[in-house]
């Protein structure tokens, strides 16, 4: 404890005392706890808002392994809603097109920008090629959900345990599986 006195006058005299080990480790503790407060609130809100920084993860909206299309789209018009990060380059990746196809097909003008939202028409054989290849791996692949147990899959598929665990050798125990890992179909 340091006390310091400042004479005011000839009968005047201000006296402070500061306990400055105390203050100092109490304050540099309420800073830490506050700026973790902060940074596990920011950290959560992104995550429930997908904002991860620029880098973006893609997620199927229904519960289907990687997203595959159930409904058959030859000879119909095929479109996208753009999201927010998506470029013209992404979504020729993503669906395996030419980006100029895209570009020719929505008659689009340099600078090429997308809006969210925005629904852009997309080569319908390129579509198609790409939705066979998600067609067969969504029938050989089983993503586990919430509340899945292996037996309870096992069941739900119409298979044996035991066949599900042929199907699955490198898995380390049927006691243990987690939300969104993929299982082999026998």
């Amino acid at each position: 404890m340091r006390r310091s006195r400042v004479r005011l006058g000839s009968h005047l005299l201000a006296q402070s005392e500061t306990n400055t080990k105390k203050l100092s480790g109490e304050r540099f503790f309420k800073i830490a706890g506050v700026i973790f407060l902060v940074a596990a609130f920011i950290f959560t809100i992104k995550s429930f808002t997908g904002d991860d920084g620029g880098k973006t993860a893609e997620l199927p909206e229904e519960k289907t392994v990687l997203g595959a299309q159930t409904e058959a789209v030859v000879g119909q018009d095929y479109f996208y809603e753009v999201q927010k990060s998506d470029s013209l380059f992404s979504i020729s990746e993503r669906f395996r097109v030419n980006w100029e196809d895209i570009v020719d097909l929505n008659g689009l003008r340099e600078p090429f920008s997308l809006q969210p939202g925005q629904k852009i028409k997309l080569p319908t054989s390129e579509v198609t090629e790409r939705q066979k290849f998600y067609e067969n791996l969504k029938n050989k692949i089983y993503a586990v959900e919430e509340g899945d147990t292996f037996v309870g899959i096992a069941q739900k598929l119409n298979v044996s345990v035991t066949e599900l665990l042929r199907a699955n050798p490198d898995l380390p125990s049927p006691d243990f599986i987690s939300i969104g890992q993929a299982l082999n179909l026998p």
